[in-house]
Order: C-alpha cells, then sequence, then structure tokens
C-alpha cells in the first residue's frame, strides 16, 4: 500500500510540474515575442536594444551559475524559484513605465540578476521529477510549457492589438505570480514526497570548470554552442521587429510564435524517443542542421508566410537543443552538478557570446538590415555543426530521461 502511494504521489508531482511549466513558460509568450516592439516603440534604436541584450548576458554570466550552485546544495530550490520569478515581475512592471534609456538599463540588469537562474532550476527539478515517477521523460513535462507558450502567445497578439503592449507586462505579471502559488501547491502538498536532490557536498567552481575543460566533448559542445549563439542572438531580438517592418500585425507575430510553440508539442516526445534510441549528443547535433535550413529558406524567400512557415522547423530545433543538452548534461556533469553545468552552458556561456553578439546584431540591423542576420545565422550554424562532429561524441541514453 505504501509503494502504490508512493507511485501516485509521483504521478501526482509529475502533473504539478506539468502545470507549472504550462503557466511558467506560457507566462513568458504573453511578454517576450513582443518585447523588442517594445523597445522600438519607446524610441530605441537597433544598437540601444543590442546594449540591453548585452548587459543581461553580462550579469546572466556570472548570477545564473551563482544561483544553480545554491540550489544544488541545499534541499528546497523552489524556494529561490518563487523568489526570482516574483523579482522579475516586479522590474518587468517597473520596466513598462520607463522611456528613459539609463533607467531601462537598470531594471533590465536588476532583472537578470533575479531571473538568471530560474531555468536551470526549473528544469533540474523537473528532471528529478521525471526520474522519480519512472515512467515519464522530461520531454513530456517540457512540452507543457510549449503548449501554455502556444495557447497564451495567440491570445496575447490579440489582447494587445486591443489593450496597448502595457498588458503584455500586466499578464506576464499574472502568470508568474500565478507559477509561485503552483511551486508553493506542488512542494507543500506532496508532503516531502518529491524528489527534491539533498544537499550535495560542496563544489568548489574551479574544481567544477576544471574537470569540465578534461572532457575534450565538453569543450567542443561549448565552442560550437558559442559560434552559434553568436551568430543567433541577433534574431530573437530583431526578427519580431523586422516581421513588424514588413507589414505584420501583433497577432500575426504571435501566431509566428504560437506555430513553434505548437510544433515543440510533438517533437518534445520525438526528442525523448530519439535520445534513447540514438544518444543524446547525435539529436542535439540535429540541430546545427535544422537552423542552417531554415537560414537557408528565408534567405531565399524572406516574406512574412515564408518566416512564419519556418518557425515549425524552429520548433523542432529548439525541441532537440532542449532535450538533448539536458540528458547530455546530466550524463556528463561532474559531481552531479547538474544545474549548476546547465547554467554555465545556457546562461553563462550565451551570456559571454552575447556580450559580442548582441551590439554585433544591433549594428547589422541598423547598417544593413534584419535580413542579413540570416545570412549571419547561416554561416554560425555551419560552422557550429563543423566543431560539433568533429570534438562531440556522447554516451547512448540507456534509460529514460
Amino acid at each position: 500500500m505504501r509503494e502504490k502511494n508512493k507511485t501516485v504521489s509521483a504521478s501526482n508531482n509529475v502533473w504539478r510540474m506539468r502545470l507549472y511549466f504550462f503557466v511558467f513558460i506560457g507566462g513568458g509568450g504573453f511578454l517576450f515575442p513582443f518585447l523588442s516592439l517594445f523597445y522600438e516603440r519607446q524610441g530605441l534604436s537597433g544598437t540601444q536594444i543590442g546594449i540591453l541584450g548585452t548587459c543581461v548576458a553580462v550579469i546572466s554570466l556570472v548570477a545564473a551559475p551563482l544561483w544553480s550552485r545554491w540550489s544544488d546544495n541545499i534541499d528546497q530550490p523552489w524556494r529561490l524559484l518563487q523568489v526570482a520569478l516574483l523579482g522579475s515581475t516586479a522590474c518587468y512592471l517597473l520596466l513598462s513605465q520607463r522611456t528613459l534609456f539609463f533607467y531601462m538599463i537598470l531594471l533590465v540588469s536588476l532583472e537578470a540578476v533575479l531571473a538568471s537562474g530560474v531555468e536551470p532550476i526549473s528544469t533540474t527539478m523537473a528532471l528529478g521529477t521525471a526520474k522519480e515517477s519512472g515512467d515519464a521523460g522530461f520531454g513530456s513535462i517540457r512540452l507543457w510549457g510549449s503548449l501554455g507558450w502556444a495557447i497564451i502567445v495567440l491570445i496575447a497578439g490579440g489582447f494587445i492589438e486591443r489593450k496597448g503592449l502595457f498588458s503584455a507586462f500586466a499578464g506576464y505579471a499574472a502568470l508568474m505570480i500565478a507559477s509561485v502559488l503552483i511551486l508553493q501547491r506542488l512542494f507543500v502538498s506532496s508532503s516531502g514526497s518529491m524528489a527534491t536532490p539533498p544537499p550535495r557536498k560542496h563544489v568548489a567552481p574551479r574544481e567544477l570548470l576544471e574537470q569540465l575543460a578534461r572532457d575534450p566533448a565538453m569543450v567542443g559542445l561549448a565552442i560550437a554552442l558559442a559560434i552559434t549563439w553568436l551568430t543567433r542572438v541577433g534574431l530573437y531580438q530583431f526578427e519580431p521587429i523586422y516581421m513588424d517592418q514588413l507589414g505584420a500585425s501583433e497577432s500575426l507575430i504571435g501566431l509566428a510564435s504560437m506555430i513553434g510553440a505548437l510544433v515543440e508539442l510533438p517533437a518534445m516526445l520525438l526528442a525523448d524517443h530519439w535520445v534513447i534510441r540514438y544518444g543524446s549528443h547525435r539529436v542535439l547535433g540535429w540541430m546545427w542542421i535544422l537552423y542552417a535550413l531554415l537560414a537557408v529558406v528565408i534567405l531565399i524567400a524572406p516574406t512574412i508566410p515564408v518566416i512564419v512557415s519556418m518557425r515549425v522547423i524552429d520548433g523542432f530545433a529548439y525541441s532537440f537543443y532542449t532535450v538533448a543538452l539536458l540528458v547530455f548534461l546530466s550524463e556528463r556533469a561532474p559531481f552531479g552538478q547538474v544545474a549548476t553545468s546547465l547554467a554555465l552552458y545556457t546562461f553563462t556561456l550565451r551570456g559571454l557570446t552575447s556580450i559580442v553578439g548582441s551590439p554585433l546584431a544591433g549594428f547589422i540591423f541598423d547598417a544593413f538590415g534584419a535580413y542579413f542576420l540570416y545570412a549571419f545565422l547561416l554561416l554560425g550554424s555551419l560552422l557550429g555543426l563543423v566543431v560539433f562532429r568533429l570534438m562531440v561524441t556522447g554516451k547512448r541514453s540507456k534509460v529514460r530521461i
């Protein structure tokens, strides 16, 4: 009977974690696809938008590993999530009322300090929940985030058209507060049955970095990802503006984002299956091929219908990256420091490359236009693929993650 109750509790925790991802990632869909439009309509240039991205990158590369190391060494990391989510909400609400670039920099920087650990901590807890259940893959949890994004971003597009861009910030705030409440329900109601990792032996940052540097595959992965992020960061910032310049409405921009998120629903499950069958390193490598294909198609036909349809390719690429990278790191992370390794390979590494990539993308956008950002992406995807194929091999995934 006790074993049966434990199984039921683990299953309930999986569904609660799915609900958390639905609301948390869906909340981002209310704001992030429209944030660059907000900046533009506040009078910021492409270079200034790039500077904001650089500020976030610089801060995140330091803050994310600190948050993640903290979560790796305490038994209630969800408390950190609650603080970070509430702090992020407050910063974005204040940002919505600012027009001076200096104050925007301050608020965006503070938000980066508070929120940079949210993704790796959330992902690590979802991985622990999936392992505890025994019959759920990480992709089956993460896809609920994509579903939330797909539904909410479509609603947000039409809502923002009617109510204005401030409503994007209000919607984001409401859903982040809901996420905090779900976390409270998730962990308190589980009465200790939740698979939260126990505190681990303290690992010095230098020791962790030395271990990562001794693994050629981890070094190759870092180089390949850095090249790709350097050349892709501009599209995250400027593609909505490019679509706006081509005549797309806020609703159509939201629809494009929804399409990519909907594709992630089956793609996450496929990634779960293919990681087990082919290995995490092989599935991760497919991401570069898909990004190169996306860039080629848009360079040939730079129109709104093509850009929108390429969100299908983007959805598959992102799904392969999300699931395969987590499994790859969980297989190789030294000393069990999965959250810290994830932070290093996402926020810190991405932050380092964005220090150069964000202002460079802003310069390209101002000087040549957004079209040339796709050529930049093609170059980075091909170079990243070559480095990855030459340097990275991986263990086959023997268990469902």
